[in-house]
């Protein structure tokens, strides 16, 4: 690759993340979590979904496409780009589709089209559309990739875009509507507290009931989690975010009360979510969400989710469990 097309690269990749960032920060007043490197299989950030100042508690994946030289057609409707070979591009469809959470596409036109003095379009000896830059003015369309209608028949590496599809000021009520299902309860695992658990919810002794029953799990040799099939180690890390006193009373208390329920739901339930991920020093750290639907006689219906850590270093992984919460 040249200097001036590497140039170019970063430049329109700086672009691309900027948009998204300020349409999602700035204008919905979500959350915006890039990547610090690039996800190989394409996930470039999370949009952390947020209402009425709340975190919602859900991602949106999003893999950001910049610039002319992705773009295959340009139509009133619909824009077609090219993304990698076929085996690249099925890579990635394999990968998003595999996803708990949505995954979207979002493609940045950096630049706008020449046109002559009559208004008509420009075009180069290949009959191609001619483009000049136009970035502080760049716009953006999307397209949700699990869609299986996103590739045009005849087609190996083209996605379609429909250009209804603005990727803008006002298309956070789209983005609401794709994490919708994952704000539910339908879907989610039931769970009942067996006698463990709800000796802790009843517990009129919650300190202490707590604090017994976090040391018998933690000198458990085994702690097998469902949803990675992994174990997981329980140690003072848990414990301690549970109790940090910045957290609240009624936080740490809830927490304490639901202890049981997360050795529950670590045992039983077969699928997460991706929360948050950093990266430092060459270590990936991501916090992990697993859910269930909790049944009581004495407090109802509640969502209840745990929070995994794991740490990514030289392709090892380890798993420590580090708090529970009430959703609802």
């Amino acid at each position: 690759m040249s200097s001036n097309s590497q140039r170019l690269r970063t430049k329109n990749e700086i672009t691309g993340m900027r948009v998204v960032a300020q349409y999602v920060q700035e204008f919905w007043e979500c959350g915006w979590q890039p990547y610090d490197q690039r996800n190989d299989k394409g996930i470039d950030g999370l949009i952390l979904m947020h209402k009425k100042n709340q975190d919602l508690g859900v991602k949106i994946n999003v893999q950001v496409k910049c610039g002319t030289s992705y773009i295959s057609s340009f139509k009133n409707d619909e824009i077609r780009i090219s993304i990698d070979d076929a085996k690249g591009l099925l890579e990635h469809l394999e990968y998003w589709r595999s996803q708990l959470e949505p995954v979207i596409l979002i493609f940045v036109n950096p630049s706008k089209l020449i046109r002559d003095k009559n208004g008509n379009i420009i075009k180069d000896d290949n009959n191609k559309p001619l483009w000049k830059e136009s970035r502080l003015k760049a716009k953006a369309w999307w397209v949700d990739v699990k869609n299986t209608d996103i590739q045009p028949k005849g087609t190996t590496t083209i996605i379609s875009i429909n250009k209804e599809n603005v990727f803008g000021e006002h298309s956070k009520g789209d983005f609401l509507k794709l994490v919708s299902p994952l704000l539910g309860k339908n879907g989610l695992k039931v769970i009942f507290p067996n006698s463990e658990s709800n000796n802790l919810l009843i517990s009129d002794n919650l300190k202490k009931d707590a604090r017994e029953f976090y040391k018998k799990w933690k000198n458990n040799t085994i702690t097998q989690c469902k949803a990675f099939g992994q174990n997981l180690i329980i140690s003072r890390t848990g414990w301690r975010h549970i109790v940090l006193s910045r957290r609240g009373k009624e936080r740490r208390v809830a927490s304490l009360r639901l202890l049981g329920l997360a050795k529950q739901i670590i045992n039983e339930v077969d699928n997460f979510y991706l929360l948050n991920q950093t990266e430092e020093f060459n270590q990936i750290t991501q916090k992990l969400g697993i859910r269930a639907l909790v049944k009581t006689k004495t407090q109802g219906e509640m969502v209840v989710q745990v929070v995994v850590l794991r740490r990514i270093w030289k392709n090892k992984s380890k798993w420590w469990f580090y708090s529970v919460h009430n959703r609802n």
